[in-house]
């Protein structure tokens, strides 16, 4: 097995391996941008070169793609939720973990890691949302069942879900479906998103009167609340 890199205009830097048994060419693009293309022995040069021109749209597609994909942790950054608080701190040894300190969390990222890796960044967010199924199960439940009654209202059950499209839902059998992301959000706004909800226990629309009534259980402030929730839209991408 041979490796060269080469550099070719309009493209970047592509990383050729010759590999033995392999029977075609193929191609990647890394996260780093560089473009890696193993192929069989027998392949010529002139005929790698035509390869990454025929496939030079596709190339560049890629890596726009990696380019604009947002690194979502860094060291030193804390996320906070209701119950406690997420820190990503960097350690001299020992592997990527997340250790709980009383009424906070603490991921632990080697220095021998790379922080912007997909492997540590998508370890990064599994805990993320561990930490919130945990305490979204403790504190949603009961927190329905308060303005519930606060308001005279009647549902079934409450379930939690890693729901990355919406907020919460609510079925025909007045069965509440919440996010486990609504524990990054303030508490006015959790409590906006749970009446929502309890709203369609009384109408199952967004028809006019669903909005008049939302609009009685949140002081009149159901179109501001609902505004405010604009700025959470890419939270579970954080």
């Amino acid at each position: 097995m041979g490796t060269e890199i080469y550099h070719i205009n309009g493209i970047g830097d592509v990383k050729f391996t010759r590999r033995k048994g392999s029977q075609k060419v193929t191609m990647r693009v890394k996260p780093d941008g560089i473009v890696s293309v193993n192929y069989p022995w027998f392949t010529s040069k002139k005929e790698l070169l035509n390869f990454i021109i025929d496939n030079s749209h596709w190339i560049a597609e890629r890596k726009k793609k990696i380019s604009s994909s947002k690194i979502a942790f860094a060291y030193g950054d804390e996320i906070k939720t209701l119950l406690r608080s997420i820190r990503i701190e960097k350690t001299e040894s020992g592997r990527l973990r997340g250790i709980v300190r009383q009424d906070e969390v603490a991921i632990l990222v080697p220095i021998n890691s790379n922080i912007e890796n997909e492997t540590t960044q998508k370890f990064i967010a599994k805990v993320i949302v561990e930490v919130c199924r945990n305490d979204a199960k403790k504190y949603l439940p009961r927190r329905v069942a308060t303005l519930a009654n606060m308001h005279s209202l009647k549902y079934n059950k409450v379930y939690i879900k890693n729901l990355k499209s919406k907020w919460g839902s609510c079925s025909s059998m007045l069965n509440i479906n919440l996010s486990l992301h609504l524990m990054r959000l303030p508490t006015h706004l959790i409590d906006y998103i749970i009446l929502h909800e309890l709203a369609h226990t009384v109408e199952l629309n967004h028809s006019d009167r669903f909005w008049d009534f939302l609009n009685k259980l949140t002081n009149g402030r159901a179109k501001a609340l609902n505004k405010e929730m604009k700025m959470y839209r890419d939270i579970v991408r954080s």
